[in-house]
């Protein structure tokens, strides 16, 4: 069966516009505003009339990037709806079109597929064998908030390990010295590098002889798996069931990251616990809720929409010099500290 040609009325009549305002922003013309001349792009990509016509994919493939997220971190979309929105800021000041695209499972978009984009920027975690055949396109890539170990990639990190390290060492200067890591090691590998950070600095800075010593301390006050769901699914009986199943009760638990810490506190509060005077509970990542919460919670701050803004520039350079060498552009953290965590109490 012969697929139905896709006309400029039809894109008018869905979106309830004058064929001319659909002419002008296709013909890439005066007379719409950005807004609109987007909503047209964007539906018109939809309804495959940019397919019908070699003309526009050559046109609107040197004006558009791709935005890959896996399907699982719109979960997080107060944290990753700030990278995008850096992105989408960015792209649009440099003239680009931005085309967001969820995945769960190894499929490539039909953008990329047809050559419609100039470029591809993935959001958060991307497997090697996916981020291989992504590349078989020819097309420029970008990692942000990730990077690949196995496939050389241009990629934008906030420094986790080190934002780790710097607020350890500070529950430390509290005069805290039962302090506890939570978060999923295998959910992803800013988890991973959070903790990395967390032990390193448990290490040195508590005066442990040997690894193995400091990764007794570790355990003992931690819980590093069958977490995250939980969270996912705002489980607070289980949340507070892995609490209990630390070995030892800390004085101040560090959390992955903010969605952790908000369902920890609030489970914790429901069981009656004081905040931060029975326990002290910080987090990862500054997203806008951490201000609001109470109390108001200590975390690190990473720079987000900052992350989005770099991760677009590295990409309109790497279409501008393709040969150019693969680099790791690592963002500075910060503390910010609020009221989720007070003095120790042995001080």
């Amino acid at each position: 069966m012969t697929r139905k040609k896709v006309t400029m009325k039809d894109i008018a009549e869905k979106l309830n516009l004058s064929i001319n305002a659909v002419s002008l922003a296709l013909n890439d013309r005066a007379g719409v505003g950005e807004e609109t001349r987007r909503l047209i792009l964007n539906t018109a990509e939809e309804m495959g009339y940019l397919d019908q016509s070699a003309k526009y994919v050559q046109t609107y493939s040197n004006k558009n990037i791709c935005v890959l997220l896996e399907h699982r971190f719109f979960r997080d979309f107060r944290f990753y709806g700030r990278v995008l929105l850096g992105i989408e800021e960015q792209a649009k000041k440099s003239g680009y079109d931005v085309f967001v695209n969820s995945f769960e499972v190894e499929n490539v978009p039909s953008c990329v597929e047809n050559h419609k984009v100039s470029g591809i920027i993935v959001v958060g975690k991307i497997s090697a064998s996916f981020l291989t055949k992504l590349k078989t396109y020819h097309l420029p890539v970008v990692l942000a908030d990730y990077t690949s170990l196995e496939e050389p990639t241009d990629c934008v990190m906030s420094d986790n390990k080190q934002g780790a390290y710097k607020m350890t060492s500070y529950l430390i200067e509290k005069g805290f010295r039962r302090i506890g890591y939570m978060g999923d090691l295998d959910y992803s590998p800013s988890t991973r590098e959070r903790f990395f950070g967390y032990h390193e600095a448990i290490q040195n800075k508590l005066g442990f002889k040997d690894f193995d010593e400091s990764l007794k301390y570790v355990q003992r006050f931690s819980c590093i798996s069958d977490v995250e769901n939980a969270v996912i699914n705002q489980d607070m009986e289980k949340l507070y069931e892995r609490f209990l199943d630390i070995q030892e009760r800390p004085e101040v638990i560090f959390c992955s990251n903010d969605h952790l810490a908000f369902l920890l506190l609030k489970v914790l509060q429901k069981k009656g616990f004081s905040i931060p005077e029975d326990i002290g509970i910080v987090g990862f990542d500054d997203v806008e809720m951490s201000h609001m919460v109470y109390p108001a919670l200590t975390t690190v701050n990473v720079r987000k929409k900052k992350m989005g803004e770099n991760a677009t520039k590295r990409l309109l350079y790497r279409i501008a010099h393709p040969k150019e060498e693969v680099q790791m552009l690592v963002m500075n953290v910060e503390i910010v500290e609020r009221d989720s965590v007070c003095m120790a109490k042995n001080i």
